[in-house]
């Protein structure tokens, strides 16, 4: 089953025990969960926005959910996306979308924006 931000919100942040026990509960017993790659890019951003989680500690705790036999996800994308994240100052959706290419094997970005050029790995190409 997919689950919403909100739930991931209260597990990690656990400011609310009860929710974030019941999910815990429900990981624990082997359900398995399908988190989508726009919840995951949304808990990310409402970690860092919101809850003001530094970034290693937002990084930590993203791999570890990617990373539970429990959560179907893009594991291998989102954890390469992590790694971009952890070795560059860049924005998750840019961090995401190199992650992404190199998985395709076309390591060509078509974009303007030179962050791009930071990440070992991809070539940004201007139209």
């Amino acid at each position: 089953m997919l689950v919403d931000t909100d739930v991931i919100i209260r597990f990690l942040t656990r400011d609310d025990k009860v929710k974030a026990d019941r999910f815990e509960r429900f990981l624990n017993e082997g359900c398995e969960i399908i988190l989508t790659d726009v919840t995951f890019a949304e808990v990310y951003w409402t970690l860092c926005s919101f809850y003001k989680f530094s970034k290693d500690t937002m990084l930590a705790v993203l791999e570890s959910l990617a990373n539970k036999d429990s959560i179907l996800c893009s594991r291998e994308i989102l954890l390469s996306t992590i790694k971009i994240l952890h070795n560059q100052n860049v924005s998750f959706i840019d961090a995401y979308t190199a992650a992404r290419a190199m998985d395709a094997g076309d390591k060509r970005i078509l974009s303007y924006d030179k962050d791009f050029d930071k990440i070992a790995g991809v070539e940004r190409v201007e139209p």
